[in-house]
């Protein structure tokens, strides 16, 4: 006990006053000192009362060291509950990395028991591959007070590995111990996998966006090539054009032309009696010329497309395939209603439908023939499927016999009008193509 405590002068106190009580003692067997008698029993008094001062005083402290005592055990108690109960893992150990303390998370973490992880070095439970980076950690808190958020991974007795947030700090447990370290361990193997997840749907965003841009810059490309192209396309139908009235009703009105100079030179020797007779043969000619002419305005727009509508029209298109190639057989299935196809659509529609036939009879010496049109819930589709020599796609595409077969007016007809285009063929097994355009709400309300 310090010689200056409380309890040190109240026993002073005692020492004093008993001190006095003997020296006066001494003295009461002398004769006659009745007055001395009396204040030896004062002093005795006083020295009594000074006792149980100094008693109470005594009780007293003992109680409020012992209220103390209560409220660190308190105190600790509740320390201890915290650090045992906490949600994340904590572990406490000397500087060297030996584990003193590990709380119920720490243990659950690390799928050991308490009594095996006491005593043993955390870098037991460090991955092999970050062992290096534990230890180079160790030895820097020598000359840090702690470290926050720093990311290792762990490993398990027997389990497998997983990501923890480290926060590591240097604390004095007691009086009696030194310093120590604080390892507060969280679980982040859940933020990792949402990270890694992230970061690839932001590859993949990132690539998507590159596609993206690589097909609008090709767009961009293309329809900057589309006047051009364009112009080619008119130029192709001008010759078609210029070809066909060129070879029928050309040479056709020609022929009536000679052979009406023809008579009329001869009108002085002939009888004009048998000029009936004579005209009446050019009118088969006139027929079949009349036949051409309505052939060739029927193919630049037949005019039924706008009074009978599409499926009509594609009717009468098979018919007339069929009577200039008898040899070819044409069906044709729809599988829609007039009212379901959008009037911008129309022409795309015949257009495709039409080439499509054209290059059937033309090149691929099909004898059969297949035309679908249909609506598929979400659109409409067109397919065109014969049974001929196919095509070597690589070899077509490559060169400029797309341009002449009408692939690529096709596939523009078809992309320009908002819809997508295939074509699968191989030679020998034939050639389908397939068009389809998607159907939104303001085209059915159209």
């Amino acid at each position: 006990m310090k010689p200056n405590s409380r309890f040190s002068l109240a026993e002073l106190k005692v020492d004093s006053a008993l001190k006095r009580l003997r020296e006066r003692s001494q003295r009461i067997f002398l004769p006659k000192n009745d007055r001395l008698l009396k204040g030896v029993l004062d002093d005795l008094a006083n020295a009594m009362e000074e006792l149980r001062a100094a008693h109470e005083e005594a009780d007293a402290q003992r109680e409020q060291l012992a209220e103390a005592s209560r409220k660190v055990q308190r105190t600790h108690q509740r320390y201890v509950e915290l650090f045992e109960d906490a949600p994340d893992g904590y572990v406490v150990t000397d500087l060297h990395g030996v584990i003193k303390q590990a709380n119920r998370s720490a243990v659950e973490l690390l799928k050991s028991v308490r009594d095996f992880i006491i005593g043993n070095p955390l870098a037991l439970f460090v991955n092999k591959g970050h062992k290096r980076a534990f230890y180079r950690r160790l030895n820097e808190m020598d000359a840090l007070k702690a470290v926050k958020d720093w990311e290792l991974r762990l490993q398990p007795w027997k389990r497998k590995p997983f990501w923890a947030s480290i926060n590591l700090a240097k604390v004095k447990i007691s009086e009696h111990e030194g310093i120590s370290l604080r390892w507060l361990i969280r679980d982040i193997t859940d933020r990792k996998r949402m990270e890694k997840e992230l970061r690839k749907s932001r590859d993949e965003l990132e690539m998507r966006v590159q596609e993206r841009t690589a097909a609008l810059e090709k767009a961009n490309d293309e329809l900057q090539r589309i006047p051009s192209k364009l112009i080619a396309v008119q130029e192709e139908e001008r010759k078609r054009l210029a070809s066909e009235l060129h070879d029928s009703i050309g040479q056709t009105l020609a022929a009536l032309k000679f052979s009406i100079e023809t008579f009329l030179a001869q009108k002085d020797d002939s009888n004009w009696d048998t000029a009936p007779t004579f005209l009446e043969q050019f009118i088969p000619t006139l027929q079949r010329s009349i036949e051409a002419t309505r052939n060739i305005y029927m193919g630049l727009r037949p005019s039924m497309l706008d009074d009978m509508g599409l499926l009509a029209t594609l009717e009468w298109l098979r018919r007339e395939c069929m009577q200039l190639y008898p040899e070819r057989h044409i069906e044709l299935k729809t599988e829609i209603t007039e009212e379901e196809i959008p009037e911008r659509l129309r022409v795309p529609i015949f257009r495709i439908a039409q080439e499509s036939l054209n290059n059937a009879a033309k090149h691929s010496e099909a004898e059969c023939v297949d035309i679908s049109l249909s609506n598929n819930g979400g659109g409409i589709e067109l397919v065109v499927i014969d049974d001929g020599v196919g095509i070597d796609l690589d070899l077509i595409l490559q060169t400029s016999t797309a341009g002449s077969l009408g692939l690529s007016i096709m596939r523009e007809r078809a992309e320009l009008s908002g819809g997508s285009f295939s074509i699968e063929s191989n030679p020998g097994e034939g050639t389908t193509i397939r068009v389809s355009w998607p159907v939104g709400a303001e085209d059915q309300l159209q």
